[in-house]
């Protein structure tokens, strides 16, 4: 922490300025500081004023928005670190770092105690103990002791909250964790732990259960702090090594094995042994959660690779909501946006896991699901290592598959002209031989073990706006980005754009800001919505309603006629339909009655569109043995395997509202289905 001023926000951006990458935006120092824009303006005057009494050279910046100091001032500030010293947090990191006093039973947490320790007045330490109770660790609460603050409550939950910490990378609490003794032999044993089971984490999973191991055996030197309660486990490879690790290094209790058995269950995988048991049993209800998502989406997801991904993912997720260990990463909110449109297709899908489970899976786990099928609808282009063209990016991500294909995606669909690699574990880079196609820049969301020849540059496996803003200056000079005044402008406007509202289509959006700043007129097929909505696609004209009896072939036949009129499907494509429905049996049955009749965009499809025929006296379906009722048959031609999604999430939504279906069921005019329809949009996907 450098230290110019007796005033802790201007040691604190003066610091910020002078650490890591060289350019900082202002939604970075906004980040960081926990202040408005406003107030980041204010505190750059301050910062500048405290430099010239210095003699040195003011904050500079970039035209494109980016701040940094002069090498001249850097090689100054260096006379000015104040390395000892608690460095200034902003509200939320105090308030953490409090709790983490409280969960190391430091002696003495006065008043006094913690605003020395964090550098604030007393006041601000009583207002922040105010607002602590709804961040405490569940069944704890704050007491008063003859020595200061203590915590008291449950002890399992007071470690829950450090392993959570860890897993969300905070810093603050990794830094203190780093400083313990038994790190090296934990990363040996748990590295043959992995050998031993076959199952491998993920490198983020393994550095975390490394870190909390190693804290766990420090707090257990408090023989008080040891869980008594009695926690059934079966005797297999992962009890055996907690047992055999307590042994030498902690204490041995049935409560403290079960306990970290089930964090050690809980770390996310990125290889899962074939051969286990409950492994074989996850893949049979994998198979069952990929086959109901096709069904519902017209989409075929039961490919080996697609499976053994989510399987994996699975593995652990099925531990973590079964030990309630949580999951939450903080931009969870940003994948929740990005994957809207599939969130309730992922839900529907997950059924299956959610029996097997006997439990529901939480927004956020679905969120991550919603990823790996969001992945699989994009497709990933063919691997890079085996293309002749090198990718001018390399990505190195230790996250697990899900998080990594999503920062791929949004990597591709924001910087279209830029090759990047599909992403690669540590191990995997540390086998590419740089020298070869000459890759411009290496992003990673871990920390490199060792130093490159390439650029470097860390980024969160879910980017913010402020992080996407930080990899276009470094795309620039790199010159992987236009630098046009024209190109800069357009970029300076998206990140602006980003700081406050979701973009969907940033190809689009690009287009249409280029278009503008060159005074051309701009094209509507820039911004063309490339999910249409049910309402879209079903059109009045396209709605049927058959009053008489119809076989559920006739039935298929009948409601793929306005397709056919208006060129969207040929002739042959309902037969199609009919003739895999024959071969398959009626999985295309997305509920009791409802048939959503689809094949592949190379059986018939001209464009895309989706239709309805009603049935007032039920069909049935008879094939493969299976007996189904017929009541509504949704066509579906489908062109790709992304842009009907959002529309049959839509449709979902419809079939999953009781009161709306019944509606549907008894209406008697095309127009009556068309108004619940344009209803049915507004209802929650």
């Amino acid at each position: 922490m450098l230290n110019i001023s007796k005033k802790g926000q201007i040691n604190l951006l003066v610091s910020i300025l002078a650490e890591g990458k060289k350019y900082k935006t202002v939604a970075d120092l906004e980040a960081r500081m926990n202040l408005s824009r406003r107030s980041v303006f204010y505190w750059l005057k301050q910062v500048n004023a405290t430099l010239k009494s210095l003699d040195l050279d003011d904050v500079q910046r970039l035209s494109q928005g980016g701040y940094f100091l002069t090498q001249s001032t850097l090689d100054e500030l260096q006379q000015h670190t104040q390395s000892e010293a608690q460095p200034l947090l902003n509200v939320a990191e105090r308030r953490l770092m409090i709790i983490w006093y409280l969960v190391q039973q430091d002696a003495h947490l006065s008043l006094v105690n913690l605003s020395e320790r964090l550098n604030v007045s007393k006041n601000t330490i009583i207002k922040d103990l105010r607002a602590l109770p709804a961040l405490l660790p569940a069944d704890t609460e704050i007491i008063n002791t003859s020595h200061g603050k203590a915590l008291a409550g449950s002890e399992v939950m007071q470690r829950r909250w450090v392993y959570r910490q860890l897993a969300q990378q905070n810093l603050l609490i990794i830094h203190k964790i780093q400083k313990l003794p038994h790190i090296p032999i934990l990363t040996e044993r748990l590295s043959q732990l992995q050998a031993d089971t076959g199952n491998y984490y993920t490198g983020d999973a393994a550095q975390t259960l490394i870190w909390y191991t190693a804290w766990l055996l420090d707090r257990l030197q408090d023989t008080d702090r040891a869980l008594t309660t009695v926690n059934n486990y079966p005797l297999d490879r992962f009890s055996q090594w907690c047992e055999d690790l307590l042994s030498h290094y902690g204490q041995v209790t049935p409560g403290e094995i079960g306990s970290l058995r089930e964090l050690l269950l809980a770390g996310q995988l990125q290889q899962v042994n074939d051969d286990d048991r409950f492994a074989k049993e996850l893949l049979t209800t994998t198979q069952k959660v990929a086959r109901r998502f096709s069904s519902v989406s017209g989409i075929d997801m039961v490919t080996d690779k697609f499976l053994e991904a989510l399987a994996t993912h699975l593995y652990s997720t099925y531990f973590r909501i079964k030990y309630n260990v949580q999951y939450h990463h903080t931009n969870l909110t940003d994948v929740k946006l990005e994957y809207s449109y599939l969130m309730n297709l992922t839900k529907y899908a997950l059924k299956p896991f959610e029996e097997f489970l006997h439990a529901p899976v939480s927004s956020d786990e679905l969120a991550l699901i919603a990823v790996y099928f969001g992945g699989e609808v994009k497709r990933l282009s063919p691997d890079w290592l085996e293309s002749e063209k090198q990718p001018d990016v390399i990505l190195v991500c230790t996250s697990g598959v899900g998080t990594s294909l999503l920062l791929y995606q949004q990597l591709s669909a924001r910087y279209p002209n830029i090759s990047f690699s599909q992403p690669v574990s540590l191990e995997e880079f540390q086998k590419i031989d740089l020298t070869q196609g000459a890759p411009k820049l290496v992003l990673t969301t871990a920390k490199l073990q060792a130093p490159v020849d390439v650029p470097t540059l860390w980024v969160q496996a879910i980017p913010t706006s402020s992080d996407f803003q930080r990899l276009s200056q470094e795309f620039r000079q790199l010159g992987l980005l236009d630098n046009s005044q024209e190109t800069k402008l357009v970029h300076a406007v998206l990140d602006i754009i980003t700081d406050y509202a979701r973009v969907d289509d940033f190809n689009g959006l690009t287009a249409s800001l280029r278009d503008y700043f060159q005074k051309t007129p701009v094209e509507t097929t820039a911004v063309k919505n490339s999910r249409p909505s049910l309402a879209d696609l079903i059109t009045p004209a396209r709605i049927q309603i058959a009053p008489g009896k119809l076989d559920w072939q006739a039935a298929v036949h009948e409601s793929l006629v306005p397709l056919q009129i208006d060129g969207t499907v040929q002739p042959m494509y309902a037969d199609r339909i009919v003739g895999i429905t024959l071969a398959k049996g009626p999985y295309m049955m997305i509920k009791d009655g409802v048939m959503l009749a689809h094949a592949k965009p190379e059986d018939g499809v001209n464009s895309l569109g989706m239709s309805l025929l009603l049935l007032k006296q039920p069909a049935t379906i008879v094939a493969q043995g299976q007996e189904r009722r017929l009541d509504v048959v949704f066509g579906l031609a489908p062109v790709d395997r992304d842009a009907h999604v959002h529309a049959l999430s839509q449709l979902l939504a419809l079939l999953q509202d009781a009161g709306l279906y019944a509606e549907l069921r008894i209406a008697d005019r095309p127009e009556d289905i068309y108004k619940i329809l344009e209803r049915a949009i507004q209802l929650p996907s």
